[in-house]
């Protein structure tokens, strides 16, 4: 798993920099609609960095044999530290989530007359779209106390243009790759742009036809709902966002009319980069076998020894067949023979999983190897003691591979 998240991460900040870029400066130079259907790039670059390919097959008539004695060298993974960091992140964002939807989902109180999908809160500070399924207006207790019956209509108007454009679906895809990926800044920078493209295509829709009277009753209702916008942090996009208002006034106030130069340069930029990250992953040309050296690890971890077995002075061995990933980690570990079945396999593979190897490189692009044997043979017998790490490596023998 930290190995994938780490390869997603050269595509996916491009893709957020450059987004965040034409957020900043270019909004209404590519248009307020384009511009928030660019963000469709950042699921698509994942995607595509994910196609499945065809990998590179080393066939040899070679594996290597290892030796475990009754003292292992005990070696913690920098593998696993970094998964147990990213998982422990991955859950606390999870756990807010979570949490924050049900304190939501509690202070619904009830709903308000003439539609009954939206319904009034005691803990929102300004309208939102509540849910991801089946999603809801949330209206603040101050909503008909300080907004005109105008200016309630065009917010509700606003709420229900993003149910009508799914925007619900796609900020659950935010949230998930917020969440999958919480160590990259970009991906907190990239949110807060993506939020407010987000709002400023929902305003242009919702003010397309309407009167500068109703454009202005608009802007009043953004500044009165951002007054009572609350600092607590959410994970749910809200109409009052503070750190968006001043854009979508700007707009409202002053629309600029978008280049379509600007807007055929931007599609161009993402173009290419989706067919660079399809092309980086197509597989290189074949080598020939006898060319293949044999994949020796630059890291091992012992296996531990069986209690139980060592109690009944059960000898045994394993021959594991696995790949070599990209990055030199270990991958699709499956046990080819164990003897006795059944006794040191699991914690053949659990070791095997922490050792790693040379990443092999051809072009100047790493590449993935398969069909790697090795044998771990479990003894009891006192000459393995003297080695400090646990193991030796036995001499490395032929054997046919059967097809």
């Amino acid at each position: 798993m930290t190995d994938w998240l780490l390869q997603q991460q050269g595509p996916l900040s491009v893709a957020l920099l450059l987004l965040i870029a034409l957020e900043h400066f270019a909004t209404a130079r590519i248009g307020i609609k384009l511009m928030y259907r660019l963000w469709l790039i950042v699921p698509v670059t994942l995607l595509v960095n994910n196609l499945p390919s065809e990998v590179l097959s080393v066939s040899s008539d070679s594996f290597t044999r290892y030796v475990v004695g009754m003292s292992p060298a005990f070696e913690v993974s920098q593998n696993d530290l970094l998964f147990t960091l990213w998982a422990t992140g991955t859950s606390i964002i999870a756990s807010l989530i979570v949490f924050q939807y049900w304190q939501l989902a509690r202070s619904v109180t009830r709903p308000e007359p003439g539609d009954g999908n939206v319904w009034i809160s005691q803990l929102a500070s300004t309208p939102m779209l509540f849910g991801f399924v089946a999603p809801k207006i949330l209206l603040p207790r101050y909503f008909t106390e300080r907004l005109s019956q105008a200016q309630q209509q065009l917010v509700i108007e606003h709420e229900h243009t993003h149910m009508q454009r799914f925007d619900h679906v796609w900020n659950l895809v935010a949230l998930v790759i917020a969440t999958l990926f919480w160590f990259n800044p970009l991906v907190w920078l990239a949110t807060r742009s993506y939020r407010i493209n987000q709002e400023l295509a929902c305003d242009s829709l919702v003010l397309r036809n309407k009167s500068e009277t109703e454009k202005l009753l608009y802007a009043k209702a953004l500044v009165t709902c951002a007054e009572h916008t609350s600092f607590q942090l959410t994970t749910y996009p809200t109409f009052g966002e503070k750190s968006t208002m001043i854009k979508r006034l700007n707009l409202i106030s002053e629309p600029l009319k978008a280049s379509k130069v600007v807007g055929v340069a931007a599609i161009a930029t993402f173009t290419l980069l989706i067919a660079n990250t399809a092309l980086a992953n197509l597989p290189g040309n074949s080598v020939k076998a006898d060319k293949v050296n044999l994949a020796v690890p630059v890291k091992r971890v012992a296996p531990l020894y069986p209690p139980q077995a060592a109690e009944q002075n059960i000898e045994g061995s394993v021959v594991l067949q696995f790949d070599i990933t990209e990055t030199g980690a270990t991958d699709n570990i499956t046990i080819v023979e164990a003897k006795p079945e059944g006794v040191f396999g699991q914690n053949a593979i659990k070791a095997l999983k922490q050792w790693q190897y040379k990443p092999r490189i051809q072009g100047g692009k790493a590449q993935r190897q398969t069909g790697i044997l090795v044998q771990l043979d479990f003894k009891l017998d006192n000459d393995t003691a003297a080695n400090d790490a646990g193991y030796h490596d036995a001499e490395k023998i032929n054997v046919a591979k059967s097809k």
